[in-house]
């Protein structure tokens, strides 16, 4: 079902003054199981659209003014019935995200392995330069990055070869540092960064050494690329089988890695250190607690209700008033409090006096 469906003269924009139709739309879209979400995003859009073409109505439309202005009111109102809802499916796949949570000790085992077969992989790769051995080489390295940084993948995906070339060397830290210009958050943060000792950049060159023999490596500009032009839309998927060749356990994404990282961040570092981490991962921390960060365990809740039990322990220390022995002497007080305060007198109005005109001259009558 559509706004404008059977509606002719659409010029004038007069369909939208229905307000029931724009009801049944919202119920239809309701009924077609959509997410809470993805709803919203629907509505959103319309009521955007309802703004613009309040603030900037072309010459064909004949909507009056008051018309606008209920129809935005109405928008308005959708969007605020729909504020719960959203908010109990965002907790809901808050809470389904938390079973997904990695362990510290899973992380730290993928860096472990990873590290341990990529330089197999790449013995593989420049004796066997064929597809399958790329896709595993993609595979580990790309696993070992994220459980370092928590990039997105879609960072991984648009990392460019000529930036891995151009990273720049710190001396003093013997390290590689590789800004990455294309990503989700780039208006933001700028550029996301890598930064790697020189073991970890060497693996880097030794696969770029090997990219020539590959199919679309003469021309590639990514560095995980394929054989057409376009960056690597399943890097995800070769991640997922270096971690199932790695043993380890479950099947997760990049984003569960992402997710892992930020939670562990939060309940590890405190607040300065937190924020480091969560800008080196182009994200924001209020944006971590609200779609990323699980609640706390049954551990620390229980040691968060030992806090609020010791606050209750020791000496007074607050500025409580003590209770008093008589029942009903703070009513008194205030009563007596309340009588010998002066009552302010309002002045009274002035009633203002019309001015008294005097009386016209009488006119003499002319002399006979």
């Amino acid at each position: 079902m559509r706004l404008a469906e059977g509606k002719s003269n659409l010029s004038s924009f007069v369909f939208l003054n229905e307000t029931a139709r724009i009801q049944k739309w919202v119920s239809l879209l309701r009924a077609r199981n959509m997410k809470e979400t993805t709803v919203k995003h629907y509505i959103d859009n319309v009521s955007q659209f309802m703004d613009f073409l309040a603030e900037v109505p072309p010459q064909s439309c004949r909507l009056s003014k008051t018309v606008l202005i209920s129809l935005r009111r109405e928008m308005k109102g959708i969007c605020k019935s729909l504020r719960r809802s959203v908010g109990l499916h965002q907790t809901k796949v808050k809470a389904e995200k938390e079973e997904k949570v990695l362990l510290k000790s899973t992380l730290a085992e993928c860096k472990l392995k990873a590290a341990m077969h990529i330089p197999d992989a790449l013995d593989l790769l420049d004796s066997d330069p064929t597809p399958k051995s790329q896709w595993k080489f993609y595979g580990l390295f790309s696993a070992y990055l994220a459980c370092l940084f928590g990039h997105r993948g879609g960072v991984l995906q648009n990392m460019m070869i000529q930036e891995v070339m151009g990273a720049k060397y710190s001396a003093s830290k013997k390290a590689y540092l590789i800004n990455i210009l294309s990503h989700k958050t780039n208006q933001v943060y700028g550029p996301a960064q890598i930064v790697l000792t020189k073991e970890e950049y060497t693996w880097a060159l030794r696969f770029l050494e090997v990219k020539d023999k590959l199919p679309g490596g003469t021309t590639a500009k990514y560095f995980f690329f394929t054989s057409t032009p376009n960056p690597c839309k399943n890097l995800n998927n070769y991640f997922q089988e270096a971690w199932k060749y790695m043993d380890l356990p479950g099947t997760p994404t990049f984003t569960d890695i992402r997710t892992s990282i930020a939670s562990h961040a939060k309940f590890t570092h405190g607040n300065d250190d937190r924020e480091k981490i969560s800008k080196f991962m182009c994200h924001n921390v209020k944006t971590a607690d609200k779609f990323y960060v699980t609640n706390l365990s049954a551990k620390q809740a229980m040691e968060h209700r030992i806090l609020f039990e010791r606050s209750l322990e020791g000496e007074e220390r607050s500025p409580a008033k003590p209770a008093s022995a008589e029942p009903g002497a703070d009513k008194k007080r205030q009563s007596k409090r309340k009588s010998t305060k002066p009552r302010k007198k309002k002045p009274k109005k002035r009633k203002r006096q019309g001015a008294t005109r005097p009386p016209p001259p009488r006119m003499r009558s002319p002399a006979r």
